[in-house]
């Protein structure tokens, strides 16, 4: 019961508000996301088939979600495609199924919260492998639609979610996600370095509302922008 009102206390509650971390039900996490995300897609692909030309994509899971789309970052549109609840591997399925009738300007992908989960021994490396198999199968759906995509680090969890959480995870898989981009050719980038406490795993005082989700949200895309949308170099004469 204590698990349930820990989590779920904040969990349950976004969930019915449609922001949950899919995590804390009964049922399996890729279940609570995937059904969350049938009817979060709809939303997603219609502001995909509406955005302007040169839109920012913005991709992951409720890191990217609870950014407002009202946002600028690009000085155009932002469509977002965050889906709460999402691993690496139901993101993977999910960015899949979308059309991109138009190639962004720039996309920004967060993942890995929903893959730390100690219980599932996120250090060991069957786990590593999965994630790097599926965290590769979304970087190579978003470079085919995107000129320019930049990977976030992986935010930072609460210490009181120490029971639950593998804090020793934020690290490794921001490092997976780094090499990546090394390989594939995207952008590595850590925009909550201002909210970490050292190099613990953990968030600082105050810097989440939850242990998982960010107080505020704007500063992370504040701090994005200028990768997003480095300035373009002038037209030769």
């Amino acid at each position: 019961m204590r698990r349930v009102l820990l989590l779920g206390g904040a969990g349950l509650a976004l969930l019915a508000a449609g922001i949950g971390t899919g995590w804390v039900l009964h049922r399996p996490p890729a279940m609570n996301a995937r059904a969350y995300a049938q009817n979060r897609l709809i939303a997603v692909q219609v502001h995909l088939d509406e955005a302007p030309a040169g839109y920012v994509f913005l991709a992951g899971d409720s890191q990217s979600e609870l950014e407002s789309p009202a946002q600028r970052p690009c000085g155009t549109e932002l469509v977002n495609g965050g889906v709460s609840g999402s691993s690496a591997a139901v993101y993977a399925d999910l960015v899949a199924t979308l059309t991109f009738r138009r190639r962004a300007r720039a996309a920004a992908l967060t993942i890995g919260t929903n893959d730390l989960m100690a219980k599932n021994k996120p250090l060991g490396p069957d786990a590593t492998a999965r994630f790097d198999a599926s965290a590769e199968r979304i970087l190579r759906t978003l470079m085919a639609n995107t000129d320019r995509l930049v990977v976030t680090a992986v935010p930072p969890v609460g210490r009181e979610l120490a029971r639950w959480l593998e804090p020793a995870a934020v690290a490794h898989y921001s490092e997976r996600l780094r090499a990546l981009c090394g390989r594939l050719g995207c952008v590595f980038a850590d925009p909550f370095a201002e909210l970490r406490d050292g190099d613990t795993g953990f968030a600082r005082p105050g810097a989440l509302r939850d242990g998982l989700h960010l107080a505020r949200y704007r500063p992370v895309m504040d701090a994005l922008a200028p990768v997003l949308c480095p300035p373009r170099p002038a037209s030769a004469p």
